[in-house]
């Protein structure tokens, strides 16, 4: 595979969103509470809208908090994969890989789309990212050291590598949690993600913790299969509404 040293950050990296650390911890107090004999409900689902392209991104909805000032955020996660690419110069694979420009990545989406098609995965231009639709299998093999020049190192798990031209790139998924902090339309049930807001260090870091924990928690994983048949027929309502993306 590539290297796993790339010398530049995911593209997508809004102030709007954070990646949770997968460490376990103790409980969150405020899981989803259920009788012993009872299975806990699916997660509410919501759309993020960017306004700019009207493109969508449909999340579970995993948190809801209040700001001092008494609004309310959301901290959302995609239902999909949110997936980056990133290019070499040529069939090295030890080499480093570089970030791309909107430009070139329109010359390689059609090379793009069907590589991940052979794989068994759809390709969607969503609101902020581009997402697939698909098995994304999360092991330390395909494990990926991003070097983002920040303290620590983010990690990323390897989907594919194709050619386009000239150049070979690797599309790769974020290992950590993709979460938005988003605020409701209280119209429309839209979410905006709202990006470089000021909120309280401490109060967000509770909310996340929160999450992190419930991610961690087999009971309470999103990408159950137990969980995941309780929502399957809402979901395909939701997509059949938002006519796709």
């Amino acid at each position: 595979s590539p290297s796993s040293g790339a010398s530049s950050s995911p593209s997508f990296s809004p102030a709007g969103a954070f990646s949770a650390s997968s460490s376990p911890s103790s409980p969150s107090s405020t899981s989803l509470v259920a009788h012993s004999d009872e299975i806990p409900p699916a997660m509410p689902l919501v759309t993020i809208v960017e306004p700019e392209t009207k493109r969508t991104l449909l999340c579970m909805l995993r948190r809801r908090f209040t700001l001092a000032n008494g609004e309310e955020r959301c901290l959302c996660l995609p239902l999909d994969h949110p997936i980056d690419v990133l290019r070499g110069e040529g069939l090295d694979e030890n080499e480093d890989l570089s970030d791309i420009g909107d430009d070139e990545l329109l010359q390689i989406l059609p090379d793009m789309s069907l590589a991940l098609a052979t794989k068994g995965m759809l390709l969607q231009r969503s609101a902020f990212c581009m997402t697939v639709r698909g098995a994304v299998r999360f092991n330390e093999e395909d494990t990926l050291l991003m070097d983002t020049g920040q303290e620590e190192e983010s990690e990323g798990v390897e989907i594919l590598t194709f050619q386009s031209g000239a150049s070979r790139y690797l599309v790769y998924a974020p290992m950590a949690p993709v979460l938005l902090v988003t605020k409701e339309d209280k119209a429309t049930g839209m979410h905006l993600v709202m990006f470089d807001e000021e909120i309280d260090d401490a109060l967000l870091e509770e909310n996340m913790r929160a999450v992190e924990e419930e991610l961690v928690d087999d009971d309470d994983d999103e990408f159950d299969d137990d969980l995941r048949s309780q929502f399957e027929e809402e979901l395909e309502e939701e997509r059949s509404r938002s006519g796709g993306r």
